[in-house]
């Protein structure tokens, strides 16, 4: 089937020209104005045949010829539900999908799909999958089986879950993560399947019964859509979607009423801290009606596009990047949505101007509502939009995901046929009503993620009750509290070390050596031993990192300098790594910090990991160190101090257990964020006072 003709592509894309070019006569040409706009052509899409089997299943088969493949995209369509203390639950379905059935395992679904030379994904709702045409059936084979048979074995979801707790721990240092968090957290709330945020605590609540239960409810024939794009007839299709599918039993699919987002009551500054962050990332946002279908959709896309959503000609862009200097990047979106919409305004700022890109982006926003956009303007965004249409329907695929939209979302047959016209309607006068209607500049949330240092800048653009502060998930932190009258830094560090064995046991010991394992977040794992020797004559400490026994890092570090060994080469460490390093030697090193110079200071209390926990701070010059200690047991369970390239380095602390015949107890679990990568050291084994022999701390013994 021809979808389009050639001719169409070429005048569709070229439409736009004619609207911002001016055309050459013999006479004078007015360039104070925009040229007339010809007629929008007339677009023959092509149109797909829709099939239904007996259970359900609909069908939406487009052919193409023109190579011997075919690809399969299912789209299960089902509403959104809320997962409460299991968020995370579709997620962590979507990583499960094709991890094994009662006659495949994991390994082989995707060795049988390679030695296919096919392609095959899968998530939670639906998956796609594209082969060569004489393949077909052979790939339909482990398709279907994976789809409808998924037994989500225990041990792959053991893996899965810790491979996500890994991306999880990674999030507080990571700044888009936050800020996606923050966004969809005070955009829609808690009550609202867009508003639930996956933290460590419902990740551990998800269990494979909950896989099994939600497969079973939502994985349903009649609540499915299958595309068929390429190399096939719709009989074809039909015959090998009922010979894979057909026997695939319909259900009822359960129905939860979605309690309804509200806008802010003011402009709500929403802040998130990241210790250390040298940028801002800002995004102003809000929800908004705006369902697929909706009549003024045209006119509301031109009117993002012209604030800032996609042309690099957007007002954003052109304000905070080329006219300010503030950002590499400003933008905007807004995209129908079948439950909620949202609008965002985003960008990331140097720290030092994010109170002024504020001020340039409410301006913006209220200038697109108050003030009418010029024709030129209003043409460069018709051939932004209009080429970048006419360019999808090169893709055959953009056919079927037309047809599926007008399916689920019941519109009209040439909504897209008529597209192009509907674009060039809209007036300038458009743009200023559907601005006024979609964009509320007096109930905005003002998110920010950002440095601790700028939150007073922020305070002027927050009309409600002061500005609520959040940590990495979205959670609202329980503000600072003074800790109890009589609270001390000698009390505090006391308490920890009468927990872990006593500092007089502590500053007893002449060595240490642990041995266990550091898995980082991609998920390799490797073997871990440290030695340490407190001795004051003879400080020294050596790291080792190794692979089914080979050594893949050496660290060996004396106050006389330090050495490191990676892949066979050896370096020399700086100077001041290796003083860091030596400073941070002693087990006894918070007793005595002010004779390290660092003056000591109680912060107060607050929550971390949910947890009450008194803060101590340690100033020296420059150097800060801050540390979290529990307050119902007064364990040190987070520390944050300056790492060797410089940046701050949160450090969790868990699992305090008794090592050696000693009892002296050491975390057990010691996590951080290292270069973007989560890093986990594990400790398995741990001695005490070793016989260290004169080699000991060589770089290699």
């Amino acid at each position: 089937m021809k979808l389009i003709s050639t001719t169409l592509l070429r005048r569709a894309g070229f439409f736009a020209m004619a609207l911002a070019v001016s055309t050459l006569s013999w006479g004078q040409v007015d360039r104070s104005k925009a040229p007339e706009a010809g007629p929008a052509p007339e677009l023959k899409i092509g149109t797909p045949t829709k099939l239904k089997l007996d259970n359900g299943l609909q069908v939406i088969v487009v052919e193409n010829h023109r190579m011997p493949a075919v690809s399969w995209n299912m789209t299960l369509d089902y509403p959104p539900f809320l997962e409460t203390d299991k968020a995370g639950l579709t997620s962590i379905a979507s990583d499960m999908m094709s991890a094994g059935t009662e006659t495949r395992t994991k390994a082989q679904i995707a060795e049988d799909v390679e030695y296919l030379g096919a392609s095959f994904r899968a998530n939670a709702r639906g998956f796609f999958a594209s082969s060569l045409s004489k393949h077909t059936g052979d790939l339909l084979r482990i398709v279907s089986d994976a789809i409808l048979n998924p037994t989500f074995p225990e041990e792959e979801l053991e893996k899965v879950k810790k491979q996500v707790s890994s991306g999880l721990a990674n999030t507080p240092t990571s700044p888009g993560e936050i800020a996606g968090n923050l966004v969809s957290a005070t955009n829609f709330g808690s009550l609202h399947p867009y508003g639930e945020v996956m933290t460590e605590e419902t990740l551990e609540n998800i269990s494979r019964k909950d896989l099994v239960e939600y497969h079973k409810t939502y994985f349903r024939p009649n609540a499915a859509y299958l595309i068929v794009v390429g190399d096939i007839t719709p009989d074809e299709a039909y015959a090998k979607a009922n010979a894979h599918f057909g026997k695939w039993y319909r259900g009822d699919i359960p129905y939860t009423r979605i309690m309804p987002a509200k806008f802010p009551t003011g402009n709500q500054v929403r802040f998130a801290a990241v210790d250390g962050a040298a940028q801002s990332t800002i995004n102003i946002t809000q929800p908004v009606p705006f369902p697929p279908g909706h009549p003024d959709a045209a006119a509301i896309q031109l009117m993002n596009s012209i604030l800032g959503g996609g042309a690099f000609s957007g007002r954003l862009m052109q304000n905070l990047r080329e006219d300010k200097a503030f950002t590499y990047g400003a933008r905007c979106s807004l995209s129908a949505d079948p439950v909620t919409a949202q609008f965002i305004a985003y960008a990331d700022v140097r720290s030092e101007v994010t109170d002024s890109a504020l001020v340039e982006f409410m301006a913006e926003i209220n200038r697109i509502r108050d003030e009418q956009v010029d024709s030129t303007e209003l043409a460069t965004a018709k051939a932004f939009l209009s080429g970048s249409f006419a360019r999808s329907l090169e893709n055959e695929g953009t056919v079927a995901r037309f047809a599926l939209n007008i399916e689920r979302y019941d519109l009209p047959e040439d909504y897209y046929q008529t597209y192009l016209q509907r674009l060039d309607a809209v007036t300038v006068e458009d743009i200023q009503r559907v601005a006024k209607n979609m964009l509320k500049p007096n109930n905005l949330n003002i998110c920010v993620v950002g440095s601790p240092d700028i939150l007073d800048k922020l305070r002027p653009f927050d009309t409600g009750n002061g500005i609520d502060q959040y940590d990495a998930f979205g959670r609202v932190r329980i503000p600072r509290t003074d800790a109890p009258a009589g609270t001390t830094v000698e009390s505090v560090v006391s308490r920890h070390f009468d927990a872990i064995g006593g500092a007089k046991a502590w500053s007893k010991l002449s060595g240490i050596t642990t041995e266990g394992s550091v898995e980082f977040g991609a998920g390799m794992s490797l073997q871990h031993r440290e030695d340490k020797r407190f001795s004051k004559k003879a400080q020294a400490m050596r790291t080792e990192l190794a692979m089914a026994g080979q050594p893949v890092m050496i660290r060996a570090i004396q106050p006389e300098g330090g050495q490191e060994l990676q892949m066979g080469n050896v370096s020399d460490m700086d100077a001041e790594a290796v003083a860091m390093m030596m400073d941070y030697l002693s087990p006894i090193r918070l007793t005595k910090m002010d004779k390290l110079g660092y003056e000591g200071t109680v912060l107060g209390q607050e929550e971390v990991a949910g947890e009450p926990s008194t803060i101590l701070e340690f100033v020296k010059g420059d150097i800060k160190e801050t540390y979290w200690f529990r307050n119902s047991d007064g364990l040190l369970i987070q520390q944050q101090r300056p790492s060797l390239d410089g940046s701050l380095v949160v450090e969790k602390l868990e699992m305090y257990i008794p090592f050696g015949d000693l009892g002296l107890k050491l975390p057990a679990s010691r996590s951080s964020a290292v270069a973007g990568q989560t890093m986990t050291i594990r400790v398995a084994k741990a001695s005490f006072n070793p016989e260290f022999d004169e080699n000991a701390f060589d770089l290699q013994r």
